[in-house]
């Protein structure tokens, strides 16, 4: 009987390492990033600074309203006037001499040499009286004019527009997550992201206008991609948060990395194509520009923000209820 226990013992599977525990801890690839070490945060830090950011952003903004009487400062198709583009080697004390019987309001220069010249509204006559001196003095010079009706038009229309797309991002949110926290997580980290865009747009001096504001609407589509990204993984079960997110993360810096080597390219070649025989494009410039200062927000706004309300939810008791 002995030596039958033994054989039986002996026909016993042993146990592998393939089964051992259950269920196993995901493996992690983390491509480009694995080696890289992104700061880690308590919760509550990594959900104040961004917040804290977002509140300097929202007074910068608020500043700039109370100042200039709008959020950000109007380019000629919010604003109305008349833009001329020239190439001239006067200086500005110059150019304000000779067009001073003129409303004059704004001159700026690109790297290759041209002068932008910026007309606030003024009457026909006077509109006329300009573009006959344009085409004797600066036969080369381009002349664009904006009326204040139309202006104002565009106006409304951009805010009807933005309030509409963010509303319809936030609607999709709350249908594709049906849960408030995580939802309202994404809507704020896009919201930042926008703000402080706004804010570094009023600092440089960028204008508002078409091309920028096409670049505003972007910002909403390219804030969300890598917070949803995170919230589906993150949702489920609770474990292995930490390596989740981490895990995740990777992705997402890849993602968002390579968007903004993208728009990097993009602001060079629209800015100093003049130096290999390319004219300027000051409109991509400026839409790339304003892409680069969202997307880096998003990284702070989605790895810091989202992730720290994202683990602060799961691990609260009513997160610990509905994601056992």
């Amino acid at each position: 009987m002995k030596k039958a226990d033994e054989s039986k013992k002996q026909k016993a599977p042993a146990k592998t390492e393939d089964n051992k525990g259950s269920p196993e801890e995901p493996e992690s690839n983390l491509g480009p990033f694995e080696k890289l070490k992104w700061p880690e945060l308590p919760t509550k830090q990594a959900i104040g600074i961004p917040l804290a950011v977002l509140a300097i952003a929202l007074l910068i903004t608020g500043f700039t309203y109370f100042t200039v009487g709008s959020p950000l400062h109007l380019g000629l198709d919010f604003q109305g006037g008349t833009l001329v583009t020239l190439k001239t080697d006067k200086t500005d004390a110059a150019l304000q001499g000779e067009f001073s019987q003129y409303p004059l309001s704004l001159i700026t220069r690109d790297p290759s040499g041209t002068v932008s010249i910026r007309f606030s509204s003024m009457e026909q006559a006077q509109l006329d009286s300009l573009t006959a001196y344009l085409a004797n003095a600066y036969p080369d010079a381009s002349l664009e004019h904006t009326g204040s009706t139309f202006s104002a038009t565009n106006q409304s229309q951009a805010v009807i527009a933005i309030v509409a797309a963010f509303i319809l991002m936030a609607l999709v949110i709350f249908i594709i997550f049906r849960d408030f926290v995580p939802s309202i997580a994404v809507i704020t980290s896009a919201f930042s992201d926008i703000m402080i865009a706004v804010a570094l747009m009023n600092i440089f001096g960028i204008e508002l206008t078409f091309g920028t504001f096409a670049a505003l609407l972007m910002l909403i589509g390219y804030s969300v991609d890598t917070d949803i990204l995170l919230t589906t993984k993150v949702l489920g079960e609770r474990k292995y948060l930490d390596k989740k997110i981490t895990s995740c993360r990777a992705t997402g810096l890849t993602m968002t990395g390579a968007a903004i080597v993208a728009f990097l390219v993009l602001h060079i070649v629209a800015s100093y194509g003049y130096l290999v025989g390319f004219s300027t494009i000051p409109v991509l410039a400026n839409i790339s520009t304003v892409m680069i200062f969202g997307l880096i927000a998003d990284l702070m706004n989605t790895w810091f923000l989202n992730a720290g309300l994202l683990k602060w939810y799961m691990e609260s008791p009513q997160g610990r209820a509905k994601y056992a």
